[in-house]
C-alpha cells in the first residue's frame, strides 16, 4: 500500500487544479496505455497525449516530444473489498507501474513515417477473485491480469511505418493482439477484467488472441480507404504459455519454440461523426482464425464421450472467433472524441467444440463531462454475460453425475456468468484520478451453486 501513500503525497505537493478543457484520451490503464486503437481518424499515435501530475516534468516531456522522444510514466492501483459471497471482508490490492517509450525516427534521423513503441511494466498485488475459487473471466482488479506479480515485464516492442500519406500503416514486432483488434478507448472505463482491455472471452477463447501484457511476434497492416473507414489484418504467433513460468514471465523471451500455430485476425471498422456536434461512433466487425490444435471438450480420439472412456481427447485443428462491437456518442459534453454520453454494445462468439465459452455479450453507457462543474469526470455502467461451451458443460455433467472431479476448475457444471459494474472516475487534478467502483458478480466461475458476490473497489491512476 506504500505506493498509494506516495501518490497521495504527490497530489498534495504537485497537483494543480484541473482546467475545463479537453486534453486528449488520457491512458487510464492497460491496454489503453498506448492508445493504439483508432479513436477518431488517426493511426497509432507517436505518443499518447497524457496529463502530468508534476507540471515541471510535463514541460520536460513536451521538449522531448518536439525532439522525437515520447515518454510516459504512470501508476495504477486497483483495490477491492468483498461485501458478501461467502467471504465478506476479503480484500485485495494490485498495482501496475508502467513506462512507455516512443521514438519518432523522422525527427531523430529523418526516416519519414517510422515510429517505434515499447512498454515495460511492474505488476504486484493480490487477485481477490482467486479467494472465491473463480478462475473464469471475472477479475475484480483488471490490473492484476496477465501473469500477476512481475518485477519487470516487457509488454511490447514494435515499429510502425506510415505510407501513402498515412493512409496505410504497417506494424511489426512483438505485440499483443488486443491493442489493435477488438479494442476500444471505452473498455477500460471499467475495472472488472471481463471488459477492461477487451471482452475476455476472446482472450480465453483462443490462445492466439494475445492480450496485454502478453505479446508474441507478429505484424499488422491497417488501411484507410476513405475518411473514417478502416480495414486491418494481422499475423501473430500462438503461444499458449504466455505469462507463465514455462515460457517467460518477464516478456523478454523472443524464442518461438513454444509457438503452436498462427493467429490471423481481420477487422473492418467505421468511425462516423454525426451532426454539427460531431457525435463520434466506433463500429467494428472482426473475425479471426487460430491454426493451433486444441483438445475437444466432449469427444475422445475415437469419437466417444471423454467422460465415459477417459481416453485422450480428440484434437481439433483451428478455432474461429467473431466479434461485433460498437459505441455511439449521443450527447456531446466537450470537444474531444471521449467527451460525451456514449452507449456501447457488443457480441463475441467462440468455437465451442474446443473452447471454454460460446458467447459473450455486453451493454453499457459511459458519460464524460455530464457535470459542468466537473468536466473531466466520467461515469460508467456496464452489464456483460458469458455462456459456457455446451460441449464442455455436457462433459461436466457426465463427470458430476459419476462423482468425478470436473475440468475447468469447476465444482459444479458451469452455465454462465453475469457481471454488473457501476463506476465513477473523479478527475482530482491534472495527472491524477480516483475512481470508486461497485461490482456484482452473478454465478462466479459460471456456477449456479456459488453465491452472488458484491464488491466495492477503488482505482487510482497517476501520470508523472
Amino acid at each position: 500500500m506504500r505506493s498509494m501513500w506516495i501518490v497521495a503525497a504527490l497530489a498534495v505537493l504537485c497537483c494543480h487544479p484541473a482546467r475545463a478543457q479537453y486534453r486528449g484520451p488520457v491512458a487510464l490503464t492497460a491496454p489503453s496505455f498506448s492508445l493504439d486503437t483508432p479513436t477518431a481518424y488517426a493511426n497509432t499515435p507517436f505518443t499518447p497525449p497524457v496529463e502530468h501530475i508534476v507540471p515541471a516534468w510535463g514541460n520536460v516531456i513536451q521538449n522531448l516530444n518536439r525532439k522525437g522522444i515520447g515518454l510516459v510514466i504512470d501508476y495504477t492501483s486497483e483495490s477491492a473489498l468483498a461485501l458478501d459471497g461467502g467471504n465478506p471482508g476479503d480484500a485485495g490490492y494490485a498495482h501496475q507501474i508502467g513506462v512507455q517509450l516512443d521514438l519518432d525516427w523522422q525527427k531523430l534521423v529523418g526516416w519519414r513515417g517510422f515510429v517505434t513503441h515499447a512498454v515495460i511494466v511492474n505488476r504486484a498485488g493480490h487477485n481477490m477473485a482467486a479467494d472465491f475459487g473463480d478462475r473464469s473471466l471475472n477479475g475484480f482488479q483488471e490490473i492484476y491480469g496477465g501473469g500477476g506479480n512481475t518485477a519487470v515485464h516487457l509488454v511490447y516492442v514494435y515499429g510502425t511505418q506510415n505510407l501513402f500519406q498515412d493512409r496505410l500503416q504497417i506494424a511489426i514486432g512483438k505485440m499483443p493482439v488486443n491493442i489493435d483488434f477488438s479494442a476500444s478507448p471505452l473498455f477500460c472505463t471499467f475495472m472488472n477484467k471481463s471488459m477492461c482491455g477487451n471482452p475476455k472471452s476472446l482472450t480465453r477463447g483462443a490462445a492466439g488472441f494475445g492480450t496485454y501484457p502478453g505479446s508474441t511476434l507478429g505484424t499488422r497492416v491497417r488501411y484507410w480507404p476513405m475518411h473514417g473507414v478502416y480495414a486491418q489484418a494481422g499475423l501473430y504467433g500462438v503461444n499458449p504459455y504466455l505469462n507463465t513460468n514455462r515460457y517467460d514471465r518477464t516478456g523478454f523471451n523472443f524464442n518461438t519454440n513454444l509457438y503452436t500455430g498462427i493467429y490471423i485476425p481481420v477487422e473492418v471498422g467505421l468511425i462516423p461523426s454525426f451532426g454539427k456536434n460531431q457525435l463520434v461512433g466506433h463500429y467494428k466487425l472482426g473475425i479471426a482464425y487460430d491454426s493451433a490444435n486444441y483438445a475437444n471438450n466432449y469427444y475422445d480420439i475415437n469419437g466417444n464421450p471423454l467422460a465415459l472412456t477417459h481416453k485422450a481427447a480428440q484434437m481439433d485443428n483451428g478455432k474461429t472467433q467473431i466479434w461485433l462491437e460498437g459505441d455511439q456518442m449521443l450527447i456531446r459534453n466537450g470537444h474531444g472524441p471521449l467527451n460525451g454520453f456514449y452507449v456501447m454494445a457488443g457480441l463475441v462468439r467462440n468455437t465451442p467444440e474446443s473452447g471454454p465459452y460460446l458467447y459473450e455479450y455486453y451493454f453499457g453507457v459511459v458519460d464524460r463531462g455530464f457535470w459542468r462543474a466537473r468536466p473531466d469526470d466520467t461515469f460508467g455502467i456496464e452489464v456483460s454475460r458469458t455462456t459456457a461451451s455446451p460441449e464442455l458443460v455436457a462433459t461436466q455433467w457426465l463427470d458430476y453425475d459419476a462423482g468425478r472431479s470436473l475440468p475447468a476448475n469447476a465444482t459444479y457444471p458451469q452455465s454462465h456468468i453475469s457481471v454488473l459494474e457501476a463506476t465513477y472516475n473523479i478527475h482530482v487534478c491534472q495527472g491524477l484520478s480516483i475512481q470508486p467502483d461497485y461490482q456484482r458478480i452473478m454465478r462466479p466461475n459460471l456456477q449456479r451453486n456459488k453465491p452472488v458476490i458484491d464488491a466495492i473497489g477503488l482505482k487510482i491512476h497517476a501520470t508523472l
